[in-house]
């Protein structure tokens, strides 16, 4: 399993699209330090103002937070759907299980070997969005707290990592290209619903919330990413939201159940990739 995971580390590292995605990362970090560097400048500095120095702080945070999930989200999609159906149609595949490999360890080393990747990614970008925020005088750590932001961190990698379970499992039962379009539309769906729900609640619409519920049950990122968000402002009290951005009104905050369903999303899939790889005749 570790050679497999090794193996993906590697593979995924060398593919074109991982670089172009780099560059657009070093792209997007500068374009977030001439913005937060022009509201850092343009920020009151005096005490008489700190709330309005905590609302841009929280702003801005969440705004570079929200960008980058997004950002990992297409990463995530890109690597992986093909992690295994790209494999199947080239026949190499069949190289790989001729060794003394089971399907289950060829499945997980994938997964892990993806994972690894994508956490390194995403911490990277994490400490990123701090460090510029904080040269920016627009210190995010000040505003928020290091065990909050470490917190947040865990939720920020769960989102990917969730993604991946899902797309392991297509890519086990479709094509690459129909696994991508498939993976692509759920993500949209649960933002979305994510929008939806939220609209809900603003507008106390008991039916839009459930419409929005039953999106996030079957795309549930947009609510880790709600979750991340709202387990960073626990420092600051209350905080409503839309998709992430500030909103008077009602908000909901994902539950502990929520997450323990994600917990379950995740393994689920991850265990569903195993069961239909373990089926399929590969010839």
């Amino acid at each position: 399993m570790f050679a497999i995971a090794l193996s993906t580390f590697k593979e995924i590292y060398r593919k074109r699209i991982f670089h172009i995605i780099g560059i657009l990362t070093i792209l997007y970090l500068v374009l977030l330090t001439v913005i937060f560097s022009y509201m850092g400048k343009n920020s009151p500095q005096n005490n008489s103002m700190i709330n309005v120095i905590v609302d841009l702080s929280s702003t801005i945070s969440i705004v570079g937070f929200y960008f980058s999930s997004m950002l990992i989200a297409f990463l995530t999609v890109m690597l992986s759907i093909g992690i295994v159906s790209s494999e199947l149609e080239s026949g190499t595949i069949l190289t790989i299980l001729t060794k003394p490999i089971k399907r289950c360890e060829y499945i997980l080393g994938k997964y892990l070997g993806t994972a690894i990747l994508i956490i390194l990614y995403s911490a990277i970008l994490y400490i990123a969005v701090i460090i510029i925020s904080t040269v920016s005088k627009i210190s995010i750590v000040e505003t928020f707290g290091v065990a909050a932001l470490v917190k947040g961190f865990l939720f920020f990698i769960l989102q990917p990592l969730t993604i991946l379970a899902l797309a392991l499992y297509g890519s086990t039962k479709f094509k690459t290209l129909n696994n991508g379009i498939l993976i692509i539309a759920i993500y949209i769906l649960g933002t979305i619903g994510g929008v939806i729900e939220q609209a809900g609640a603003f507008t106390n619409n008991a039916s839009l919330s459930t419409i929005g519920i039953i999106s996030s049950l079957i795309s549930p990122f947009e609510v880790i990413y709600r979750k991340m968000i709202s387990t960073i402002f626990t420092s600051l009290g209350s905080f409503n939201f839309v998709m992430g951005f500030g909103m008077p009104g009602n908000s909901t905050t994902p539950s502990a159940w929520m997450m323990v369903y994600v917990s379950v999303y995740l393994v689920f899939f991850i265990f569903m990739s195993i069961k239909v790889f373990d089926k399929k005749d590969i010839g």
